[in-house]
């Protein structure tokens, strides 16, 4: 699934591509991506629309659709979440699409913004602008956007404090963090140091620092490798389709392969439904026990993982 800094990056790229553009018509190929409204009030009230700006909310990614080129405020809102395989792509408009095209809009200079998703669990919403949290539930409870100035140490902390759970899947959770996702919760637990095993609501101070200093740090490096790459990839071929172009993951989904920090042997376990790769000898397992949720069982049994 494309985390925040793929979206991100997007995000860039299709500031840079789009901004200024007309929509001259819409086509919804596969309905069920397309959330609100139907497919026939979409394209009557698309069509004419500027797309005068984009933004970012965790992994959501917004364009900014007004009547006007020059409007300071949008009249529409149209939220992407690409989900597990979804992709925005700006393609000649008599180009034919490929096979797994579930939605398009056709532009004024003979280009058109193709969404792509071979399962089709993305989703598209438009929807007047400023309305969304009362839409989406995901954006109306989505937590700390961790690249914005609201992401500080003690709000980080506070959030923890508060959540039973292993240190990985309350990460993961979109109400604590918005955006950060499994490849770069890999990446920050291990910068700084912490098992995925760890109790949320145990972290020390010192260690709860460390976490936030590692998630800005990780995922600031894996936006700057992609914002760097994006005009770039698009003089190349007009999109950014090749995500391992933009950030190459050290620790997520590397088992077996040498730790970059001490050359250990890094480890993967299935952690509340979801992998986690770590050093043990970087990230020692220091917690006491991972959480307690019901006082019985063994110790894999209570923190819910086991080897793979």
């Amino acid at each position: 699934m494309p985390e925040l800094p793929e979206v991100e990056s997007l995000r860039r790229l299709l500031e840079a591509r789009l901004v200024g553009a007309q929509i001259q018509s819409a086509a919804i190929i596969a309905p069920q991506i397309l959330k609100r409204p139907d497919p026939e009030t979409f394209a009557a009230q698309t069509r004419g629309l500027f797309i005068t700006g984009t933004a970012r909310r965790g992994k959501y990614l917004l364009l900014k659709l007004a009547r006007s080129r020059s409007q300071p405020e949008p009249d529409y809102e149209l939220i992407t979440h690409l989900k597990m395989q979804g992709w925005l792509r700006v393609e000649p408009a008599d180009a034919a699409p490929d096979k797994y095209l579930c939605a398009e809009l056709t532009l004024n200079d003979n280009r058109a913004l193709r969404f792509y998703d071979m399962w089709r669990w993305g989703e598209w919403s438009l929807l007047p602008a400023g309305t969304a949290g009362a839409h989406i539930p995901g954006l109306a409870k989505m937590g700390l956007e961790p690249l914005g100035p609201d992401f500080t140490f003690p709000r980080l902390q506070a959030q923890l404090s508060k959540r039973r759970g292993p240190l990985k899947p309350v990460l993961l959770d979109q109400e604590v963090v918005a955006g950060l996702g499994s490849i770069y919760c890999d990446e920050s637990l291990h910068r700084a140091g912490l098992h995925p095993t760890r109790a949320a609501s145990g972290l020390r101070a010192e260690e709860a620092a460390r976490l936030h200093a590692a998630i800005v740090a990780v995922l600031n490096a894996a936006v700057d490798s992609g914002g760097a790459r994006v005009e770039a990839l698009a003089a190349r071929s007009a999109n950014l389709d090749d995500l391992s172009e933009v950030y190459a993951p050290q620790i997520y989904d590397r088992p077996g392969q040498p730790c970059p920090t001490c050359h250990s042997s890094l480890v993967k376990i299935q952690l509340r439904g979801r992998g986690a790769t770590f050093c043990p000898i970087c990230q020692p397992d220091a917690d006491n026990a991972p959480v307690q949720e019901n006082g019985t069982g063994s110790r894999a049994e209570r923190s819910g993982l086991h080897h793979v």
